[in-house]
């Protein structure tokens, strides 16, 4: 082989293996490496370009989705670790804080993501709930890539690197969440005390939330403060906060 072909050989390993920005960038916020890369390129991919995508594309919505899920069992468990004194009502208050709209949206601007993220906005920026929506698709993108314990450990990792404005987020729980909707959209909110057991000792209240009449969501908990925190969760998946 000449010098020539050897020097070639050599330029086309080193393009290769050399990592992209994105790779890089997945690598420092999370500590994992991208592999399958098409889960990441899908992740990163707003519905605005649907119309412009190949048959076998997809925007980011199912992995946000997939993502959400993922992310809220590990802060579940997180909280749920950290706080041992913490009843159901003060761990569900702790674990929406840190999964908000809001809370993502910060994290991702923090990090970022926003320049990897691909969309068609015409001449805006890309919105904050656009990147928060994209973190979660990129959590889920490496729950499939590298199953849940890694991705365990690179949302811990991303919590570290990019702390909270506990601030910021010191309103958004679910019921404040709630009752601010239904103020800007001019609608009654209101909590029921439907039910009330003795589980193990302990009172496990059941409470419904009904908004403009109409019951929207249930929840139960051992205090009536954590029953419509939990109703309010409920309610909050058909409602667009």
């Amino acid at each position: 082989m000449g010098l020539l072909d050897s020097r070639r050989l050599r330029e086309l390993k080193s393009r290769v293996s050399k990592p992209s920005a994105f790779d890089s960038f997945v690598r420092a916020e999370f500590g994992v490496r991208p592999l399958q890369h098409a889960w990441y390129e899908e992740a990163m991919t707003h519905a605005s370009l649907s119309p412009y995508l190949e048959d076998h594309q997809n925007a980011n919505e199912r992995l946000e989705f997939l993502g959400d899920a993922v992310l809220g069992a590990m802060v579940a468990k997180q909280v749920f670790d950290s706080f041992p004194e913490d009843e159901e009502g003060p761990l569900t208050q702790r674990k929406a804080q840190m999964v908000s709209r809001k809370a993502l949206n910060q994290i991702g601007q923090s990090m970022g993501l926003e320049s990897f993220i691909r969309a068609k906005m015409g001449n805006r920026e890309i919105p904050a709930t656009v990147v928060g929506n994209a973190l979660e698709a990129l959590i889920g993108a490496i729950f499939i890539d590298h199953g849940y314990r890694k991705t365990e450990q690179g949302v811990l990792r991303m919590f570290e690197r990019h702390p909270l404005n506990s601030g910021a987020l010191m309103e958004s729980d679910f019921k404040t969440q709630m009752q601010e909707w239904a103020h800007q959209s001019s609608k009654s909110l209101e909590y029921r005390l439907i039910g009330e057991a003795m589980v193990e000792g302990r009172n496990v209240y059941q409470m419904e939330l009904v908004l403009d009449g109409h019951i929207m969501g249930k929840g139960h908990g051992f205090s009536k403060k954590g029953a419509e925190q939990a109703a309010a969760e409920d309610a909050s998946q058909n409602i667009p906060l």
